[in-house]
């Protein structure tokens, strides 16, 4: 192998990684994929046999350092090589006390090995499942579950070039202060980050040093940085524990500087400290390069958030989701409305003149988003949530009549398929496919369809309506249907059919 290193070590550094990575893709095919353990481990008084079974998935970034192995002992290039190829991208999972066995991360650097044993919760006197030395003890082995956090956290302190080698890091299950703490201090190392995936808690226990340098606030060339917030419901004895009752409101301090980031998630709920749109609010006093917002599955955030980043980015605006969770489980459209009501959130997206990818929901909508094809440059599937229309157009404080309310929102349905038409007359363009949800109905107005449970429309008209009707693939949680709800399945009928059961008052809109 080093005679082999030493001929094509001269190549250029291109040509030489495109043949290192052809050769670990050719490993990785007789790379081992699952987790062996054992099943039935021997209790005092109790004569139970052993047997190995399969675990699971041995994770991605595991597989690449054991491909590797033979690779990195050649010669110090390789090693390097080795390195930005493995770590490139890093995750780091909490051990949970149910697992019996997990993956230790042990790294000696300069040029020797990185080994991934299996572990078992169980002492086991031998190297290998297929030849057990004597028989196993019954005592449990303690695992600490912030094993992985501080392995990855000694080895970067250890050997600090290597977290210049983390492009991508993804923190998951280290949620309390002390391991938020712990992250940052890993962060220090991770100069060269494209991809960050931390816990929401990270925006209370992490001080203004912390977020200042992890953002580069003074700094003359930063990298774009993608930034991902994962919120979970903790348990009761983390939420009582003193050391988490705290908060350092980093994002008070004008040092924290979110110019950098080009892509901000927020994901999921959580019963403690949850971002909310104050804070949204004020990440966007300075995220003004925001390529990217995904607001989805939480119900601690409103439009006036999400707002306020559209608002703050609107000139470099591509990509914008908006989907959240109300507490009795999702619901299409915004469970509270926007703070001023008046105000008409139409115009603020139609000022995103770069916005392609839209999903969003919304108090309510209008026809003015719809009505100037020059301003609008989205594209493919587009689906706009809303729980009525936008009294932008109606000021009086007197309730429309509902057959007006209908008449205005066929006006809407007329300006999309205009639009989509418009938009479908330009070569090489993907088509853009625009879908309206509108009180837990679904309108397809390419199609001319509209999908939702007509069941107490069928029994209020004795069976005489829907003369025509098919079996929905969609429902009030989109394209994926009901996720075992108990609604029922959704129904779809044409336009025409369901203007027929508002008008005779089988269903309602």
């Amino acid at each position: 192998m080093s005679d082999i290193a030493t001929n094509i070590n001269s190549l250029p550094f291109e040509l030489l990684s495109r043949i290192l990575q052809e050769a670990t893709c050719l490993n990785l095919q007789d790379t081992p994929t699952f987790n062996y353990g054992l099943h039935g481990t021997a209790e005092v008084g109790n004569d139970v046999r052993l047997h190995r079974i399969l675990r699971g998935h041995i994770v991605p970034d595991a597989l690449k350092w054991r491909a590797t192995e033979s690779l990195r002992q050649v010669n110090r290039q390789w090693h390097d090589w080795v390195c930005l190829y493995a770590l490139k991208d890093l995750y780091i999972t909490r051990w949970r006390g149910s697992e019996r066995y997990v993956l230790v991360l042990e790294l000696v650097c300069n040029c020797r090995k990185l080994w991934l044993t299996s572990v078992s919760s169980r002492w086991l006197q031998s190297r290998t499942l297929d030849a057990l030395q004597g028989a196993p003890s019954s005592m449990s082995v303690y695992r600490d579950p912030y094993h992985s956090l501080k392995q990855i956290l000694r080895l970067f302190q250890e050997s600090p070039g290597l977290g210049a080698c983390v492009h991508r890091l993804w923190f998951n299950g280290y949620n309390s202060a002390e391991t938020v703490g712990m992250i940052f201090e890993i962060l220090r190392h991770c100069t060269n980050l494209d991809h960050l995936t931390v816990p929401w808690t990270t925006l209370r226990y992490g001080t203004k040093e912390d977020w200042s340098q992890l953002l580069g606030r003074g700094a003359k060339e930063c990298k774009p940085l993608s930034l991902e917030f994962l919120a979970v419901d903790l348990s009761t004895k983390k939420i009582s524990d003193p050391r988490n009752q705290h908060d350092e409101r980093p994002l008070d301090f004008a040092t924290v500087d979110f110019g950098r980031v080009e892509r901000l998630k927020v994901f999921g709920n959580t019963n403690f400290m949850a971002i909310t749109d104050e804070d949204l609010i004020a990440i966007a006093r300075s995220a003004k390069n925001l390529k990217e917002i995904h607001i989805t599955g939480t119900s601690s955030v409103n439009i006036d958030g999400v707002i306020s980043l559209i608002e703050a980015s609107h000139r470099k605006l591509r990509l914008l989701e908006h989907s959240p969770l109300s507490k009795a489980g999702f619901e299409h459209p915004d469970p509270s409305p926007a703070i001023n009501d008046q105000r008409h959130l139409c115009e603020t997206l139609l000022a995103c003149h770069q916005l392609t990818d839209l999903s969003i929901s919304l108090p309510s909508l209008c026809e003015d988003l719809f009505s100037n094809p020059s301003s609008i440059h989205w594209r493919g599937e587009v689906q706009i949530r809303a729980g009525g229309l936008c009294p932008h157009h109606h000021p009086n404080r007197e309730p429309e009549p509902q057959s007006k309310t209908q008449a205005r929102f066929w006006r809407i349905l007329d300006l999309t398929r205009s639009l989509m038409a418009v938009k479908g007359d330009h070569d090489g363009a993907e088509e853009l496919d625009i879908q309206l949800f509108v009180n837990y109905w679904i309108f397809e107005p390419r199609r001319g369809l509209v999908h939702g449970n007509i069941e107490m429309g069928q029994v209020l008209s004795e069976g005489a309506w829907p003369r025509a009707w098919w079996v929905s693939g969609k429902g009030p949680y989109g394209q994926t249907g009901l996720y075992g709800k108990d609604e029922g399945p959704y129904s779809c009928v044409s336009e025409e059919e369901f203007a027929e059961g508002l008008r005779r008052g089988w269903v309602s809109f």
